[in-house]
Parts: structure tokens; C-alpha cells; sequence
């Protein structure tokens, strides 16, 4: 079977959802849309690198993003059919896997066109033989994909997939992660919609997404980044990265860059390299990316800010070293993580902080020395979530044979919703500490409007005002510590 024209395909977004799949190491975050704040849209670098790789080796792919084109099923399926495809490959994550799925089934059975799936590396094989799909990738994709339409059908010793035949599933040995990102050819962005890309963080300017590097090999227990991207470290070349942001700006006009490495700041040297060249070329661009705690100093925060840094994002996670500790999150220390900050703070660098509750051995004095912290180092903006137990994970292994996991549902899986307990702390304990640090640390009314007009909050007005108003009150003024 000779493969010609291939179609990567975005799936849309299920009904009444926004999916960011590329996010939480590509399992994937799912937000209602009713209930969500933001409403980003990314595009998926995945799927231009491998159409990218796919051009360079005489095929001729083309990609569809859905939810970027606001595609629904019947939709898609015209676009899909004026491509003629001879291979179709869908995009998926683990909080969307089954609608995913679906879809993929849906268009091979309905064109009657192969169809493979590119799956997140932890996917239940129960789902996965429900469905009508064959062959699945895991892992980086591009050269795996480029591979299996070199050889499709003959997919038996490709690396880096694994497939169904008789309801059984047999692994390919993994594919090895790319050493040389340079070697790769540049994402193919024509095939994307760039004008209709945007983050809620650059209103108003044209916006793209860039990997300048991929992989992190610090083992954080709770973190999926090793198992998306490798647990191996690789960074691009700041000459190569600077031809990408060349294009971009010059050719898409594109003024706003948000760096998705896990990250950005591995290697210090390099990243003052980028941020030079940037400055030397007259890149006229605004970016944010993720940043290392313990490997920033206050002369790399300020080559960051000169080069169109608008705002780093920093995990913090935890107030309590114990907790860091336990979690594996080696040469971060709360002193350092104090220091960091008001370095941003005194060169007027915006400093984003993350922060989970609900660690194996958290507490209640702990999480009240988290928000000791949060209100000490007074980010730009803080971000709560509740700590998930990411399939592939260590510390899944330990919350499932510890019996802490509460939801199987994947889609449950998004950091607003609690799936995990601990010993010290019941589901409605971490609830009630997640609302209440998200109303405390809060820039945006709307959260405190959520809590005023919830079910809790209407029902304690219409029956007792004067208690109404202790009750918004105390969750938005109490701020001493968690109770």
C-alpha cells in the first residue's frame, strides 16, 4: 500500500468542553466552557513537526485543527474527504481519550480509510479495544509517523508504536528520543490557521506557541513532563531557534510567543544565548515561558525581561520544605523560591506561582505554610490545583496501592476536580482548601462571585442575610490560615 497524501487531525473538542492537549506533559487539560475563565487556543506543534518531516521526505500531508477552525464532526468530515487521504492519523489526551477515539473509528469506518491514533503514554487497554483502530503511537511522534508511512502496512519492527490484531496488543520496543532537534525541519506552519491562534495572556496580538527544547530529568513525583517528553534534556541550537522566531515574526507577523519547554532555563548559558539573539536581530516579540527555580539568578531574569520577557511561570508547588522534600523536588528551597521572587519583583518582572494541595504527606499546617508562602512572596498570580495522580507516574503507583485514588475517570483529571485524598486529608478537606486559596489569592472577581452566588451562598442569603454576609466574608477577607 503506497502512502501519499496523510491528514493529521486535531480532534474537535467534546460538546460544552475546551481541551488544551498538548498541556500537563500531553495528557491533557479539560475545562468547561460555561465555567471557564480563559478560552486559549494553541496549535499543535505536534502535528506540525511531523507534517513538517513528512514534506521534507516527499509526502504530502496536511493538517486539521479542529477546535482552532471550530469543526464539529460533519464538518471535519468534509475537510477531511477534500484531502483524499490515504492515511489518517488523530491527535488524543488522556482527559479526551475516549471522544478521541471515537472520532478516529468514526472516519475510517465511515471513509473507509486507515486510520492511527497518537495516544499520551498511559492509555487503559480496555478503552483502546473498544474501539476500531489498529495501530496507536506513543512517544515523539515524528519520525515514528514519517516511519509508518514509509512501511504501511508493514508495521511489525517500527519502533515507538504498538497495534491490535486478534483483540491483542503487542508493544514495538519504545522509539529513542530525538538527540539533535535541529536535525528536525521547522514546524509546518502554513498548514496551520496562524491568525486564529491566541492566549489569554496576549490579548490583542498574534500568537503562537514554540518548543525551543524538550524533556526534564528531575523525577518530581506527581510531574508527567519526563514521561510526554523524555526524561532526557535536549534543547535546540539559539541559531536555529532564532531562524524559527525570523519566520514567525517576519513572514506570520506573529508579536506574542508563549515557550512551552518544561524547561526553558535548563541551561542558563543558552538560555542568555536566545535572549541575546533576540536582542542583537530586533525580534520585536513579547514571550513567556516556564522556568526552573533554582537554576534562576536575578542577571538571567533581567537578559530574559530586555529580550520581550513578559512573565515567567514557576512551579512552586509546595510552602512546606518537608512536602518538597517528599515529592522529590531536589535544590528548591523555600528561601530560594523567596529570593526568586523578589528579584522579579525589583526589576518589575511579572512571576507566575503554581501551587498543588494534596501531596501523599500533606497536611493541614502544611497547606496553611503553603499559603503562608503564597502570601509572602506575592506572585503576580497564583494558581491553585488539587495534586492528581497522573497514570505512569510514581506517585500514582503509590496512591493506587495506597487505595487514595477517588475517580478513574480521566476526564475527572484536571486539577480542579479532587481524585486524590491522603491519609491526613479527606476529599471535602482539600475542596475547602482549594476554594478557599482561590478566593484568598484571586485577581479576578469572578471567583469571588462564584463563591458568593453558589448553591452554599444563594441558599444562606435568601434564608439568613446576616449570615450571608459572614459567610462571604470569612472566605474572601480570612486570610491567617486554613482551618
Amino acid at each position: 500500500m503506497k502512502i501519499n497524501n496523510i491528514v493529521l487531525i486535531q480532534p474537535p473538542d467534546p460538546k460544552g468542553t475546551k481541551i488544551i492537549r498538548d498541556h500537563m506533559g500531553k495528557f491533557g487539560i479539560l475545562e468547561k466552557k460555561a465555567s471557564s475563565i480563559r478560552y486559549d487556543l494553541l496549535p499543535p506543534l505536534d502535528l506540525a513537526y511531523s507534517a513538517a518531516l513528512l514534506e521534507k521526505n516527499g509526502f504530502n500531508p496536511s493538517i486539521i485543527d479542529s477546535p482552532t477552525l471550530d469543526l464539529d464532526k460533519s464538518k471535519l468530515l468534509r475537510e477531511v474527504v477534500n484531502k483524499n487521504p490515504d492515511l489518517i492519523v488523530v491527535n488524543t489526551s488522556g482527559v479526551s481519550i475516549l471522544n478521541d477515539l471515537k472520532l478516529a473509528s468514526w472516519l475510517k469506518n465511515t471513509l473507509e480509510i486507515d486510520t492511527i491514533a497518537i495516544t499520551s503514554a498511559y492509555m487503559p487497554e480496555n478503552i483502546l479495544n473498544k474501539m476500531d483502530i489498529d495501530v496507536f503511537i506513543r512517544g515523539e511522534v515524528e519520525q515514528t509517523i514519517l516511519e509508518l508511512c514509509q512501511k504501511y502496512p508493514n508495521f511489525k519492527k517500527i519502533k515507538g508504536i504498538f497495534y491490535k490484531k486478534d483483540n491483542k496488543f503487542f508493544y514495538n520496543p519504545k522509539r529513542p528520543l530525538i538527540q539533535n532537534l535541529d536535525e528536525l525541519p521547522l514546524p509546518a506552519y502554513h498548514l496551520l490557521p496562524m491568525k486564529k491562534y491566541s492566549f489569554h495572556m496576549f490579548k490583542g496580538k498574534r500568537f503562537v506557541t514554540v518548543l525551543t527544547s524538550r524533556g526534564c530529568p528531575f523525577g518530581c513525583t506527581y510531574c508527567l513532563y519526563p514521561i510526554g517528553y523524555g526524561n532526557v534534556w535536549r534543547g535546540r541550537s539559539p541559531k536555529n531557534v532564532l531562524e524559527e522566531l525570523n519566520i514567525l515574526t517576519e513572514k506570520y507577523k506573529v508579536k506574542s510567543i508563549l515557550f512551552r519547554d518544561q524547561v526553558f532555563n535548563f541551561i542558563p548559558k543558552r538560555t542568555e544565548e536566545i535572549c541575546d539573539s533576540i536582542v542583537k536581530n530586533n525580534i520585536d516579540i513579547e514571550w513567556r515561558c516556564e522556568c526552573r527555580i533554582d537554576l534562576l539568578s536575578k542577571s538571567l531574569l533581567l537578559n530574559m525581561k530586555k529580550a520581550g520577557c513578559a512573565g515567567v511561570h514557576l512551579g512552586v508547588e509546595s510552602g512546606d520544605p518537608n512536602i518538597l522534600k517528599s515529592i522529590a523536588k531536589t535544590g528548591v528551597s523555600i528561601e530560594m523560591i523567596k529570593k526568586v521572587f523578589q528579584e522579579a519583583r525589583e526589576i518589575d518582572l511579572e512571576a507566575l506561582a503554581f501551587f498543588m494541595i494534596g501531596f501523599p504527606t500533606e497536611t493541614k499546617e502544611s497547606i496553611a505554610k503553603t499559603f503562608e508562602l503564597a502570601k509572602e512572596i506575592k506572585a503576580k498570580q497564583s494558581w491553585f490545583c488539587s495534586v492528581v495522580p497522573y497514570p505512569g507516574t510514581k506517585l500514582y503507583d503509590l496512591a493506587k496501592r495506597k487505595g487514595w485514588i477517588l475517580s478513574k475517570n480521566l476526564d475527572d483529571y484536571t486539577g480542579r476536580t479532587v481524585v486524590m485524598r491522603n491519609n491526613n486529608l479527606t476529599e471535602e478537606d482539600i475542596k475547602k482548601a482549594l476554594d478557599t486559596a482561590n478566593v484568598m489569592f484571586s485577581k479576578d472577581t469572578t471567583k469571588l462571585m462564584k463563591t458568593i452566588f453558589s448553591p452554599q451562598g444563594v441558599t444562606t442569603a435568601l434564608l439568613n442575610p446576616r449570615k450571608a454576609m459572614h459567610f462571604t466574608l470569612n472566605r474572601f477577607i480570612n486570610r491567617n490560615k486554613f482551618k
